[in-house]
């Protein structure tokens, strides 16, 4: 399962100094975060110092300094109470990693980031609950790597996608795990990384859906993955990103199933990278020349297979040179995947 922890300052209001832009980017980065406290794959979590940080350095609560920020900027197509609700449900409802990771304080001096990330909080005290938690990511990766293989940390301000390398003297650190117990201690210098990024599209833009795929043990996981390589599409060709509109897609009785067999005699993961490419080109209605009627017999000219009980037509569509992908397009423009195989294979069950 990915999980992430949300860095206090993304919930703080942006400064009124700001471009309209950013105060639009703010609003769907919470919004983004909070539909996802219910996805089954991904868990998300917050620091338990993240309220006191921010009323301690003046970024709470937000309904006055949001309502100044909406009248200013122009932002009318959001309500100042709805956004106010939803990064209150983030910091009520979000987990404390330090309870789940097991994990709870260190002491350290002499922090040093690449890229510079403690610069580019608000405040003292936003600094150093950042600082805590990015040492003790980087603690947890390089000796618990288990604990956290899945893990990013989301930052409000970071100048890319990616590692942050951590260096910092550690004096001591009070946690209650049975598996961290190595690790570099005064006056040796710790050196370390945590994964970072700053919203949801960086997020996604760092899952290897394959990885996903192949985790996954039923429909839902592997919906999840397609998902994933749907999002990731519309990326790559600039168009908006809808993470929680549904699918038009099922799987039918036997698919997951035929493809598990053909992993058996392939490289896997090219294999399923290839399928999930496939898979979402259809959803999508891309690359149709690959795309072609699936007949009742391979004689010339023969009409294409019709399902009685729905009247859903028959399609195949190439993989790669060597496996096909065949579906059921139903009313509703719902894709029913049906079987993957050889060039020479034909079956869709009905």
């Amino acid at each position: 399962m990915h999980s992430v922890t949300i860095d206090a300052g993304v919930l703080a209001a942006p400064s009124g100094s700001v471009h309209r832009e950013e105060v639009y980017d703010y609003i769907d980065t919470l919004l983004d975060w909070s539909r996802l406290l219910e996805e089954p794959w991904i868990s998300i979590y917050m620091s338990e110092r993240a309220s006191e940080t921010l009323i301690e350095s003046g970024l709470y609560p937000l309904r006055d300094s949001l309502r100044n920020l909406f009248s200013s900027k122009g932002v009318t197509e959001y309500d100042v109470n709805t956004v106010v609700v939803v990064a209150e449900r983030l910091l009520q409802m979000t987990p404390y990693f330090e309870t789940y990771f097991r994990i709870k304080d260190v002491l350290l001096e002499n922090l040093v980031t690449e890229p510079d990330v403690l610069s580019l909080t608000v405040g003292e005290g936003m600094a150093s609950d950042l600082g805590r938690c990015i040492v003790l990511f980087a603690l947890l990766r390089k000796h618990c790597a288990n604990a956290v293989r899945n893990h990013t940390l989301i930052l409000k301000r970071i100048p890319s996608s990616g590692s942050i390398l951590v260096r910092a003297v550690i004096h001591a650190i009070e946690h209650s795990r049975d598996d961290l117990s190595d690790f570099a201690q005064a006056p040796e210098v710790f050196n370390g990384s945590v994964l970072a990024c700053r919203d949801f599209r960086g997020l996604i833009s760092n899952i290897d859906e394959s990885a996903v795929w192949l985790a996954a043990t039923d429909e839902t996981g592997k919906e999840i993955a397609i998902r994933i390589a749907v999002y990731k599409s519309r990326i790559n060709r600039g168009l908006d990103q809808v993470w929680d509109i549904n699918l038009p897609l099922r799987f039918g009785r036997r698919f997951l199933a035929k493809v598990d067999d053909l992993c058996n005699s392939v490289d896997t993961e090219d294999f399923i990278s290839k399928l999930l490419r496939s898979m979402t080109e259809t959803i999508e209605g891309e690359n149709m020349a690959a795309v072609h009627a699936l007949r009742i017999n391979d004689s010339g000219g023969s009409p294409q297979r019709i399902r009685v009980s729905d009247q859903a037509k028959a399609w195949r569509r190439d993989i790669d040179y060597e496996f096909h992908l065949h579906y059921w397009e139903c009313d509703g423009g719902i894709i029913e995947f049906g079987s993957v195989g050889p060039h020479n294979a034909s079956d869709l069950p009905e």
